[in-house]
């Protein structure tokens, strides 16, 4: 069994400064502006399904939403490949809402967006 297989459901959990726990360990950024976005949800104390609900999914797509948070944090391109979509975003607009709850001024991320884009095959 590899070490990152190992860990219980309780390891996962990290302390914040409030005393709440966040799940950290589920979402591995594997980009800069998803370790950005990561960064923000932390210091805004936001768990994902805070910033599902303020983009306006009705409760039933909640769970699904969170997935996709989940799955668009940890993808290399940030899901801009079009391989995770729904009904409500596209994946541009998706990453674009996120980004603007989490305030992260769009200066900061259209330009990387931009590239992601290019380089997708």
């Amino acid at each position: 069994m590899s070490a990152s297989s190992s860990f219980s459901t309780a390891s996962c959990l990290e302390p914040t400064a409030a005393g709440t726990f966040l799940y950290a360990r589920r979402y591995i950024p594997r980009c800069e502006l998803a370790k950005l976005a990561l960064e923000q949800m932390q210091a805004l104390h936001l768990r994902g399904i805070d910033i599902i609900r303020a983009m306006g999914y009705p409760p039933k797509h909640t769970f699904a939403a969170t997935d996709r948070l989940r799955y668009v944090l940890c993808s290399p391109v940030l899901g801009l490949d079009g391989s995770y979509i729904d009904a409500y975003y596209d994946a541009s607009e998706f990453l674009i809402e996120v980004f603007s709850l989490l305030q992260i001024d769009p200066e900061t991320y259209q330009l990387s967006l931009k590239q992601i884009v290019q380089n997708l095959p």
